[in-house]
């Protein structure tokens, strides 16, 4: 709960709260769009006056203005109902049925519930390490090439790097 309150503590400043969510394109269109509009409106309001006629400057203001409304309303939607911290449990679940299935030889059913796990947190690094051994496992390697880079660009996944490394020695390299 304590990271989805500080995300929606920054959505005073739209786009904020999506980069530190590693959403960093979305957030940084919302952020310069909205920081545009802004500074639009208080230039042509009050610090070059003749710059933009007075419709201009409401039109930039009222854009600003729904602007901001607009992505405050996107993020505390995301942050009550898409969030992955709000299926913690769910991911908990499938991470201890995907080990299972892969422990008993389930490949495909092991496939599924890392992929399934990856839809509702697509930055959650065990199960990427999960799938890639998986498909190293099932002689697939190009899909587990690809989930190894995946789970070392994303933050959670230095943790593995040495088995990755070690892994990918064993496929011919990333």
């Amino acid at each position: 709960m304590p990271k989805r309150l500080g995300i929606a503590v920054l959505s005073f400043w739209p786009g904020l709260p999506q980069i530190q969510a590693g959403q960093e394109v979305l957030g940084l269109i919302l952020a310069i769009s909205f920081a545009l509009a802004m500074n639009l409106a208080i230039v042509g309001r009050w610090i070059w006056t003749e710059a933009f006629d007075a419709v201009w400057v409401d039109f930039f203001l009222t854009l600003a203005a729904t602007h901001w409304v607009l992505s405050f309303g996107y993020t505390v939607w995301w942050v009550a109902r898409c969030h992955p911290e709000r299926y913690r449990a769910e991911i908990d679940r499938l991470y201890r049925e995907a080990i299972e299935s892969y422990l008993q030889g389930r490949w495909n059913d092991s496939r599924r519930a890392c992929e399934r796990i990856l839809t509702l947190d697509e930055t959650d690094a065990d199960a990427l390490m999960q799938l890639g051994t998986l498909f190293a496992r099932t002689e697939q390697p190009g899909g587990a090439r690809q989930a190894f880079r995946q789970c070392l660009e994303i933050e959670g996944g230095r943790k593995w790097r040495w088995e990755i490394e070690r892994m990918s020695a064993k496929l011919g390299g990333l």
